[in-house]
């Protein structure tokens, strides 16, 4: 951002640095993603372990949710 953008970026925002928000919200979005990923694994092995999920779908699970924590670190976090 030029520094016009900037100063009405910290007028609008109450005076926070465009870099820390963020870092803050990237920080948030890959902390509730990677909750999402610990809810999903907890429900998905319920299933498995009282045999409504075969092994096939815990697996496909598994793999999905390491490509979505992977893709979104490397699309946000980079």
């Amino acid at each position: 951002m030029n520094d016009a953008q900037t100063s009405a970026f910290k007028a609008a925002s109450g005076n926070a640095d465009p870099a820390l928000l963020s870092s803050v919200f990237i920080g948030a979005l890959i902390a509730l993603l990677i909750l999402w990923v610990g809810w999903g694994f907890v429900h998905v092995y319920r299933g498995f372990a009282a045999g409504h999920i075969k092994e096939q779908a815990l697996v496909r699970f598994a793999i999905r949710s390491v490509l979505l924590i992977i893709i979104a670190i490397y699309l946000f976090a980079s």
